[in-house]
């Protein structure tokens, strides 16, 4: 057995702990049934959510960051536990006590599903109550380790974010099965089609959600397992992440048939729109990274160094996830505006609006990098994200006020006459903030190597 495991099983399941639920879980049961204010199955609904989802959450979400906190993770790093034992001992192990009275709920929905709704409805509410609990459970553990990555405190209000993370999950597991309903034996909820068009097929729309709903938690738990993996030291290659974002996007990119319901868009190509697709969700993804992943100057100098050596493949081996959202983001993007040029040699407006998207990508990716590279409080993702907000929103909200319409081509992507005005000054913001950010690391590094003399 998983030694993580085993030792959250003597620690969580002590034999006082287990009475105890059973006997509150039993009063309640015979509560409902005997005074008939609450139907024994609608109360058990309840408290499995309260005790799986919303308990079993925080657990997840503490079961590291207590570690830390307690000052006994160190010493469980040191061990000879691998990232998959540590990972699946600390994701069902801290939450072994949320699952056993988890169990008791679920019987009583289960013989309450099998008298009134068949064997099929009960073994589809079986899947969907595990999953949902191990979605949540899963979504909050990530959260935790990219803070732990991060190096931030973890106050209770930390804590709590993290399992709003698992929540925010779970809410998502719980509406994609509602709308699916596969054997009614929900909420019953018509969805708004029986089919979903994805990639020109016309695939049933309750199969489809469920066959996501599945994938998107197996890349959840991957997640944590890379992340546990960074935890314990170890190295992650490219290969996991560059198969997510392939996958993400022929995933979004299967949607276009979304897109040309609106008549803006009827006119233009399925390819066209499914690389549009494709390369927003790269674009969000370097957004999304660049925030989360700690931007460890001493990483970014020696990228630097195996970038100018021509060491591509050490590189991009080394690269944080970031980075290589960032390098599919600018592919898919040539690769549209090559597209339009040979389809629709009329649209050089639209290529001018993909440049300048990519140039205010790259500066604000630089300002995250360089808000690093600041000394005491100004280091920091919060400065950059305020300043991106002042570029994107307080700014521009003045100059609108002012009547320098204009002059908003300067914060954010937009058509311009000239055509290629935004995306000169774009790429001309993003060249500065990298020529400072990659200045500012190379002056911490002479003063490190000054320091070091």
């Amino acid at each position: 057995m998983n030694p993580e495991f085993r030792r959250n099983l003597w620690l969580e399941l002590t034999p006082r702990r287990m009475t105890l639920m059973v006997v509150i879980l039993a009063l309640a049961f015979f509560a409902a049934a005997l005074t008939g204010q609450y139907r024994p199955a609608g109360l058990a609904e309840f408290l499995y959510y309260m005790i799986v989802v919303i308990w079993g959450a925080r657990n997840a979400a503490i079961s590291v960051v207590g570690e830390i906190r307690d000052r006994t993770w160190d010493s469980q790093r040191l061990s000879s536990l691998g990232a998959g034992e540590m990972m699946w001992g600390k994701l069902f192990g801290s939450t072994i006590y949320n699952w056993f009275g988890g169990a008791i709920c679920l019987a009583v929905l289960l013989i309450y599903g099998f008298a009134n709704n068949g064997l099929v409805a009960t073994i589809l509410d079986a899947i969907y109550y595990v999953a949902v609990g191990i979605v949540a459970q899963s979504a909050s553990l990530l959260a935790s380790l990219v803070a732990v990555r991060r190096r931030q405190s973890h106050t209770r209000f930390e804590i709590f974010t993290y399992q709003v993370a698992g929540l925010i999950a779970a809410l998502g597991a719980f509406y994609i099965w509602e709308a699916a309903d596969p054997a009614g034996s929900l909420v019953p909820r018509k969805l708004p089609t029986d089919f979903i068009p994805w990639w020109g097929q016309r695939l049933d729309a309750r199969v489809f959600l469920l066959i996501s709903l599945a994938i998107f938690t197996s890349w959840t738990l991957v997640g944590c397992y890379r992340q546990m993996r960074l935890e314990l030291k170890m190295r992650n290659g490219p290969w996991v992440w560059a198969s997510f974002l392939i996958f993400m996007g022929l995933y979004v990119a299967g949607f276009d048939a979304w897109l040309t319901q609106d008549p803006k868009m009827a006119d233009w190509s399925t390819v066209a729109l499914r690389l549009a697709l494709a390369a927003t969700t790269y674009a969000t993804f370097t957004y999304v990274m660049v925030l989360l992943e700690p931007k460890d100057r001493v990483l970014y100098r020696w990228l630097g160094t195996q970038l100018r050596g021509g060491r591509l493949d050490r590189f991009l081996g080394s690269a944080q996830a970031w980075m290589t959202s960032y390098l599919a983001t600018v592919t898919v993007s040539i690769a549209l505006i090559v597209w339009i040029g040979v389809s629709r040699p009329d649209a050089l407006w639209a290529q001018a609006f993909i440049v300048s998207c990519l140039g205010f990508l790259t500066r604000d990716a630089g300002i995250f990098v360089l808000f690093q590279t600041f000394p005491g409080r100004w280091r920091g993702d919060f400065g950059a994200v305020i300043v991106l907000f002042a570029l994107y929103a307080l700014v521009p909200a003045v100059l609108d006020g002012l009547g320098l319409k204009a002059a908003l081509a300067l914060f954010y992507p937009q058509s311009t006459e000239p055509v290629w005005l935004c995306a000169a000054a774009a790429w001309a913001q993003a060249l500065v903030v990298a020529v400072i950010a990659i200045g500012r690391l190379a002056l911490t590094e002479k003063s490190a190597v000054a320091a070091r003399a």
